[in-house]
């Protein structure tokens, strides 16, 4: 997603760990310059290197192929930091000959189409920019988290209306899954959680995963006391996301009995059942 805030890197990072963990190669790359998912995985002195970066491999005269900024993150997956130098890329890109498709060519179609990987995942800028459009270009699939907020699915409808059709008409973009994500009121209740949750599934259901999907018929129970085992959609707001962070892990590596770890697999499920590898 484009906007900030919402634990996008969270769910990149950990969407990796859960598509690695099912046995798949998978290479995560941060193209974020401000690298906070990068920092989360403990690659601070490879965001400060100014010699290896994915600037290298994108522009004529650079000497690093695809591989050559690879890193191992030590949980099963491979990873691209972000670099300080993404800035200084991102304003490259914008004054270059077919700037929207230089990470599909370059980068990503080598690694794929070579079976380096089975998946590459992205984490994106939050804002509408040529890095962000590279990876559009290049993955051509979209997982948008929302937060509970009274602009929440307003932002997402303009979002929808103004970037993300357009990319859609012109390079066929899908968006996998529209992911609630820091849920954690109740479900019986009146509050900004259940009308993220509840609204998401009635105006875009099509694109909401499983673990986070209920019916219209499911609210009814839910309100007349009929269903009393609550559900519980979409990414939970839990602290281990944040001390995962803060130990340099991804969630599953820190505390594999959340409830979170579930849910992050079954968005990878739903992930791999959409995109056919």
């Amino acid at each position: 997603m484009l906007k900030g805030g919402v634990g996008k890197s969270t769910i990149a990072v950990n969407l990796a760990d859960r598509l690695a963990a099912r046995g798949n190669d998978v290479l995560f790359a941060d193209l974020d310059p401000n690298g906070h998912a990068s920092m989360g995985l403990g690659f601070k002195d490879a965001y400060r290197d100014t010699d290896e970066h994915l600037g290298n491999v994108l522009f004529e005269g650079g000497d690093s192929g695809p591989m050559d900024v690879v890193h191992d993150s030590g949980f099963g997956f491979d990873v691209v930091p972000s670099s300080a130098n993404l800035a200084r890329v991102e304003r490259r890109l914008r004054n270059s000959m077919f700037s929207d498709v230089r990470l599909r060519r370059d980068f990503v179609d080598p690694l794929l189409s070579g079976e380096a990987y089975d998946y590459v995942v992205t984490d994106t800028p939050a804002y509408r920019g040529a890095l962000a459009d590279n990876a559009l270009v290049a993955t051509q699939n979209l997982i948008v988290p929302l937060t509970p907020g009274h602009e929440a699915l307003a932002g997402f409808e303009r979002t929808l209306q103004r970037q993300i059709k357009p990319v859609r008409e012109q390079i066929g973009l899908d968006i996998l899954a529209v992911v609630p994500n820091r849920v954690s009121g109740r479900m019986d209740q009146q509050n900004l959680d259940r009308v993220l949750v509840e609204d998401l599934n009635r105006n875009f259901g099509e694109f909401v995963p499983e673990f986070a999907r209920i019916t219209p018929e499911e609210f009814d129970a839910i309100d007349d006391g009929r269903l009393t085992d609550l559900p519980k959609p979409g990414l939970r707001d839990r602290k281990a996301f944040t001390e995962a962070f803060g130990e340099n892990k991804p969630v599953a590596h820190y505390d594999p009995e959340n409830d979170a770890v579930e849910h992050l697999d079954a968005l990878a499920e739903h992930v791999v059942a959409e995109v056919g590898r």
